[in-house]
């Protein structure tokens, strides 16, 4: 018996999957990004975070290549780019929000 995620998948497209592993990507980075947010003041961490995601980005340019073997090269580079930014990018402000919500 197959499992869901195994059927899900399986029922995707090639664009789909390409934009769900940028949002996996980007949720990840942004959990990073707010860990470290931690450790490290805001104002300091702004300029690595930022010239870091470019660096996640590139990876996933890597990682699609190999795993997904795209048609064009929009889907390599473009497919899912604003779906990683804006993704680790609410992230880290939903985390702020809850840990301010929660008073930790």
């Amino acid at each position: 018996m197959k499992s869901i995620t195994t059927s899900i998948s399986e029922k995707m497209t090639l664009e789909d999957k390409i934009v769900f592993f940028r949002f996996k990507a980007g949720l990840i980075y942004g959990i990073l990004v707010f860990i470290s947010s931690l450790f490290i003041t805001p104002q300091t961490l702004n300029p690595y975070a930022w010239a870091t995601s470019i660096l996640a980005y590139h990876a996933t340019i890597i990682y699609v290549a190999v795993k997904y073997r795209p048609l064009t090269r929009f889907q390599l580079y473009l497919r899912g780019l604003a779906t990683f930014y804006a993704t680790w990018i609410l992230t880290v402000i939903i985390l702020f929000e809850l840990v301010k919500l929660l008073g930790v």
